[in-house]
């Protein structure tokens, strides 16, 4: 807890959400994932540093279950490599509700419930063809527009970029920036 801590502020003069006056941090060995498992601090076994808003691992990783599987659906992708960053809005590196789990939508020292900020994955893999196999790379980034969004019923792909050697190539940039808490969509 941070409660007998001064609330501090990063470079740009914001307040930074995990030393929030009475939240639970990572460091205090009490929180916990969605599948009950203790959050520490560097990254764990599955790929995740929830303490610095990141992930690299592979798809199987990604649902912290290593099964062989992403979130139940077998195929090539699960081993491919994947990287996610994610803002305090999105998902904090604190809990502030007392429910015992990092909290969504933290914003202005409220929460929300809702990831209310921007995540960006990056992947890089391999697929078969009757060339052999052949190297991708994608890239999206998806923020939160509130209702009505495109993604998810409150998203939306902000910018993605898929490239591979045999001439696939999909670029979209839907706006600049991530779109953060109403910056872009009033």
């Amino acid at each position: 807890m941070y409660a007998d801590k001064p609330v501090q502020v990063d470079s740009q003069g914001v307040e930074v959400a995990w030393q929030q006056t009475n939240c639970t941090d990572i460091q205090s060995g009490l929180l916990k994932d969605s599948l009950g498992n203790t959050l520490v601090m560097g990254y764990d076994e599955f790929g995740y540093n929830y303490q610095a808003h990141m992930f690299n691992g592979t798809y199987d990783s990604s649902d912290r279950v290593l099964d062989g599987t992403y979130w139940g659906s077998t195929g090539d992708y699960v081993d491919d490599r994947l990287s996610m960053k994610w803002s305090d809005a999105w998902l904090a590196n604190v809990d502030c509700d007392g429910d015992g789990l990092l909290d969504r939508g933290l914003v202005d020292g409220t929460v929300s419930g809702t990831s209310m900020g921007w995540l960006t994955n990056q992947v890089v893999g391999e697929y078969d063809t009757v060339d052999g196999d052949q190297h991708y790379t994608y890239f999206v980034k998806i923020g939160w527009v509130g209702p009505g969004g495109s993604l998810w019923g409150q998203y939306d792909i902000l910018q993605e970029n898929y490239q591979d050697p045999t001439g696939m190539s999909h670029v979209k940039y839907v706006t600049p920036g991530f779109g953060l808490n109403d910056h872009w969509t009033q």
